[in-house]
């Protein structure tokens, strides 16, 4: 028996929702604020790109933004590129959290938890490949949130929001 990968149900928004939804929680546990809502628009294909695993792996919660871009300068390589093809699905992702209130759009632009959010046990449940595109999502959120104002994290990754 074989078993295929779907790789449309890692990119319906639902399944981003998720990625939102974490990434927004470990911010949130790191800083005390909701994220910029630009910050998305790194996070969520930087989580989604299975080769940006390895990277991943030799870290922990507590390596940081900056520390893991020295180490892997690759990140940045055809960054925008990356960016612009996943920029659809965020947004989309983004307005499927809003609409079912998973996610509420704060002042200044932040997105933060709302009150239907999915609760983390139900990211635990998925298999193994969509669950650590949830973990990287968690590890950028702590990162991001140490790591500074949302236009440092940018300038980090050499893009402009």
């Amino acid at each position: 028996m074989s078993i295929a990968h779907d790789l449309f149900a890692e990119t319906n928004p639902a399944f981003g929702v998720f990625i939102i939804v974490d990434f927004c929680r470990s911010f949130r546990k790191v800083s005390e604020k909701a994220p910029a809502a630009a910050l998305l628009y790194l996070a969520v294909p930087l989580a989604m790109s299975g080769d940006t695993q390895t990277s991943f792996s030799a870290t922990n919660s507590k390596t940081g933004l900056l520390t893991w871009l020295n180490r892997y300068p690759e990140i940045r390589l055809d960054l925008a590129d990356r960016l612009d093809a996943s920029l659809q699905i965020v947004s989309e992702s983004i307005k499927l959290g809003l609409a079912s209130r998973a996610l509420e759009l704060g002042k200044e632009g932040v997105i933060g938890l709302g009150i239907l959010a999915p609760a983390k046990a139900y990211a635990d449940q998925l298999p193994s490949g969509p669950r650590q595109v949830i973990r990287r999502a968690e590890r950028l959120g702590g990162w991001m949130a140490g790591a500074g104002t949302t236009g440092s994290i940018f300038s980090a990754f050499g893009v402009t929001p």
